[in-house]
């Protein structure tokens, strides 16, 4: 009988847990993949300053219209060159830079614009780029009109 309350009565040993430093931090997997896929499912439904089209270049973020440049490609340069001639007067720099390499691109000319001067000397550079553009456009005017 002896035995018996013994086995009842057994000191607990002592376990030796690991210090939480030493544990390994784990997160369920859900946590993991709701973590990855919910920033992916929010740029999907609009949620980024990205812009989508040449029509952004009318955006009020600076990053969009300097983002936006690059986009008309597809459209007609009558409609695109104005309008990078116009942003070459942009406040924000970055824009001014991304329309005068865009129009440096399609055009082969640079007229000595610098997207960083002051507003004095750019004022040439944009000078020499409109009247580029009248000449331009008169040309393209006298093409013929393919159906």
């Amino acid at each position: 009988m002896m035995q018996h309350t013994e086995q009842r009565f057994r000191q607990p040993v002592e376990r030796k847990e690991p210090s939480l430093a030493a544990r390994p931090r784990r997160r369920p997997r859900l946590w993991r993949v709701v973590g990855i896929t919910l920033p992916l499912v929010a740029m999907t439904f609009g949620c980024s300053i990205a812009p989508r089209n040449f029509r952004g270049m009318t955006h009020p973020a600076a990053i969009t219209r300097a983002r936006s440049v690059g986009l008309g490609n597809g459209l007609p340069e009558s409609q695109v060159v104005p309008t990078l001639i116009r942003e070459l007067n942009d406040p924000d720099p970055v824009v001014r830079l991304s329309a005068h390499e865009e129009l440096r691109r399609r055009s082969g000319q640079d007229f000595g614009y610098l997207p960083w001067a002051p507003p004095e000397e750019r004022a040439k550079s944009i000078t020499q780029w409109q009247a580029w553009w009248e000449h331009r456009r008169a040309g393209l005017a006298r093409l013929p009109h393919k159906p």
